[in-house]
Parts: C-alpha cells; structure tokens; sequence
C-alpha cells in the first residue's frame, strides 16, 4: 500500500475526536506501552500535541478502561496535573472501541524519562514528590464501589501466592522446560535466573508470610510504575503515564517499584527516596515492611513470569534489546537480593 494511503488510513483513528483530521500529522512511535503490546501514535494539530493509544485487545476491559479514565479525572479534579487525563470524543465518550480495539486520546506530557541518562538528587525527590501528590490525590478515587479501605495487601498475598507455588514444584517445572528448549543466549539468562530465584526463595517467602496478613491502608494505585513512566523536564517531573495496571492496593507497591526502577539496590538512596515521600505523604511502620516484600517477592515474580512466558507459554517479544535488557537487571537485582538472605533495601530500621 502506499505510504500516503496508510497515512491517510491512519488519520481517520482520528476522526472520533477530532471533526477536521486534515491539519493533523501522526507519527508511529510503536510499540510504547512497555511489552503490553499497546501501539503509541504522537498525534500533532494546530493546537496542541496529542497521544493516540491503541490498547491491545486482551487489555484493558471496557469496565477496565473506563475505572482508569475515572481515576484520571478524578486525580485532575483534585488537582493533580502530571497525568494526561483522556479527550472525550465528539459524543462524550473517553475512549473509542474499533478493530476489536480500544483507543484512547490525550494530551502529550512534555519532558523525557531522563533520570537513568542524567541522575540527580532533586529529580530522586521530584520522583517520589509527584508520587506522593498522586497517592493522595487517588486516595478518594472509588468505582463500582471499588475504593479506600483497611486490609490485608492484595498485592502481597499474590506475591506471597507464587512463592510457596514455586516452593511446591513451580521452581522445579521452570528448571524443566527452559532445560528441554533450544540452545540460545535467551536460555542461558533464564538459567541465570533461576538460580537467582532459588537462593533466596526461602528466606523471601518468610519475609512476606509475616507481613502479607497486615491489614493496610488501600486505595487505588498505579501498581506498575517504573523508571520509563516518568517525565523530566530538567530537574522535576512534568508527567506521569501509563496507567494500564491500575487497581486497588497499598501505596508501597507503587513505592517499591518506581524506587527499585530508579536506584536498584543502592541503599542510601532507598533512604533519600522514602524520606523523600515520607515528607508529603507519612508511612508507617507496617507500610515500610511492606515496600520490603513488594520489592524482594516483586523482584522474584518478575523474574518468575518471564522464565514462564518465553519457555512454557512460548510467547515472543519484538522488543528483543529491551527484553534482553529486563531480564539482566533482574539477574543484577537477584544476585544482589541473595547477597541481603532475603533482607530488602526498603527494610525499615527499627
């Protein structure tokens, strides 16, 4: 097909928001919603610059999509501004099903995920200040009655869940079939992995049986936000996206993944991080525990699914640098986890 016929095809994605898509332009950024398989457009009109999401078609949900758009508006109600909240449609709608697809628009968040390439202080503390704002301002956020409350951590009871299944013969079936599939750099890693799970398996598990029953504070989360979710412009944050895992959990599961995304194993500033936060949104005693288990038992799951995904569900990633790059960081964060037996670097001083 011709170029300028494909960019024509794409444009009329455009035409549910948009009465006049002529003075637009579309340029395909991919596949930009990490490995969910979510395909990114940078949608530029006259007057402003815009995000076209196509969702992939095993998720979100309609029910799904429509709790993420309500958090969104409700956090830009209260005040929050980090988060691009989505463009109704020309009949109100925020999102657009087409293709068996959901489709969403939103403003395009300015700034880069910089803080890798250009690490700071006062980015760590923008981090988890923005994190912060968001937690209190989604602490009121209810859908389908779905909202605030005092339990057990969702979160950490699943984690807690495939531990004790790899305990049981999960580990030993993983060591099987990556054994049986086809020589390969991909096989070796996994091998690597698995012996970084293995060591200090038990030790986690412990470690998170003695906290998973603790009633917390719950509320709606991001549950997967990482390194590449926020945005810089020079030392603070101007966005904050991808919102697909969202659900009802405890702060420190959010907490324990963005700081482990950014500082990895580097103590002092797990400190700076939490002390950071702690200044705009206090944790206790028990939530601090908990940051420890999401980040020791999350390290662990992570490694787990990803063994399970390449060699027993067979599936196939196209982001093979991006894949190859995970799957070191969690072999890193492994060796560095079994060097602690099993103690997080979120682990509170008491």
């Amino acid at each position: 097909m011709p170029s300028n016929l494909y960019a024509t095809k794409q444009l009329t994605f455009l035409s549910p928001w948009l009465e006049d898509v002529s003075q637009a332009k579309m340029q395909s950024l991919g596949l930009q919603g990490g490995f969910s398989g979510a395909i990114v457009w940078r949608v530029s009109t006259p007057k402003q610059n815009l995000c076209l999401r196509r969702w992939p078609q095993v998720h979100p949900t309609i029910d799904g999509l429509s709790s993420i758009h309500g958090l969104l508006q409700h956090i830009d109600q209260a005040g929050y501004r980090l988060a691009p909240v989505p463009l109704p449609t020309l009949v109100g709608q925020s999102f657009f099903l087409n293709e068996d697809h959901l489709w969403e628009l939103a403003p395009w968040m300015p700034g880069e995920a910089s803080f890798h390439r250009q690490p700071s202080y006062e980015k760590l503390a923008s981090a988890m200040t923005a994190l912060a704002d968001f937690h209190q301002a989604a602490a009121t956020y209810q859908f389908a009655g779905d909202g605030p409350r005092k339990a057990p951590s969702p979160g950490l009871m699943q984690r807690l869940d495939i531990l004790r299944g790899l305990q049981q013969g999960g580990l030993e079936q993983l060591w099987n079939e990556t054994r049986s599939a086809e020589a390969s750099d991909l096989r070796e890693l996994a091998f690597e992995l698995l012996e970084g799970i293995n060591r200090p398996l038990a030790d986690v598990t412990r470690q998170i049986e003695a906290i998973a029953n603790v009633p917390l504070p719950l509320q709606w989360c991001l549950r997967d936000v990482r390194h590449d979710h926020l945005l810089f412009t020079g030392e603070q944050v101007t966005g904050l996206i991808d919102f697909g895992a969202v659900a009802v959990d405890s702060v420190s599961c959010d907490l324990a993944r963005l700081i482990g995304s950014m500082v990895n194993d580097r103590a002092d500033d797990w400190q700076k991080a939490l002390g950071a936060y702690d200044r705009w949104r206090p944790l206790s005693i028990d939530e601090r525990r908990a940051i420890a288990g999401f980040d020791a038992g999350g390290t662990i799951c992570s490694a787990t699914n990803w063994v399970r995904w390449l060699f027993i569900e067979g599936r196939s990633f196209p982001q093979i640098h991006a894949l190859h790059d995970q799957l070191v960081w969690l072999r890193d964060r492994l060796v560095s986890l079994s060097s602690r037996s099993g103690a997080s670097v979120a682990q509170p001083a008491l």
